[in-house]
């Protein structure tokens, strides 16, 4: 009889283990939100949230936290690229990730003469290498007034000519 008693008071308690639910609120002191205000990491609104809540937003499905200062991402994913080509005919950059999804991008507008040539200016540094680090140096009286676009330089962005110098200026400064 004892034993029967304790297999079913066992039988009990794992029934009533069995039904406990665990939410979100029950391992942290945060709220679930929802809606279509957050579309973005960094959003601001919904205001009033505490550290730690989370938004779904109900059209995407993305899960944002609010860490204090604005809505972040949960976590990101870490698409792979499978390749990544440039075509020089066509001047495409295409990449293709580990899901099959690809992006081109049409880089034509990015695209010199490559060639810097000029009597006022000077090409100093790694001027062979692509993309390398370089310095230009424009040469004096190379800037003169018909280069310059009306209302370019006024009046307080000129420096004093030093000491025994007068700067004049018209009506119009």
């Amino acid at each position: 009889m004892k034993k029967a008693i304790l297999l079913i008071m066992f039988l009990i308690s794992g029934f009533a283990m069995a039904q406990t639910t665990v939410n979100l609120e029950d391992q942290c002191n945060c709220e679930v939100l929802s809606g279509t205000l957050v579309t973005a990491p960094g959003a601001t609104t919904p205001t009033g949230a505490d550290v730690g809540d989370v938004y779904v937003n109900t059209d995407t499905g993305t899960i944002y936290f609010w860490d204090g200062d604005s809505w972040e991402l949960t976590s990101t994913d870490s698409q792979q690229l499978q390749v990544f080509s440039f075509n020089p005919v066509n001047n495409e950059l295409t990449l293709t990730l580990e899901n099959g999804g690809s992006f081109n991008a049409d880089l034509s507008s990015l695209a010199g003469d490559g060639n810097i040539t000029s009597t006022t200016i000077d090409v100093g540094g790694d001027i062979n290498a692509l993309l390398g680090d370089v310095t230009l140096e424009i040469a004096d009286n190379a800037v003169t007034n018909a280069k310059l676009a009306d209302d370019a330089v006024q009046t307080e962005n000129i420096l004093s000519g030093g000491n025994d110098k007068v700067l004049v200026t018209d009506a119009v400064g």
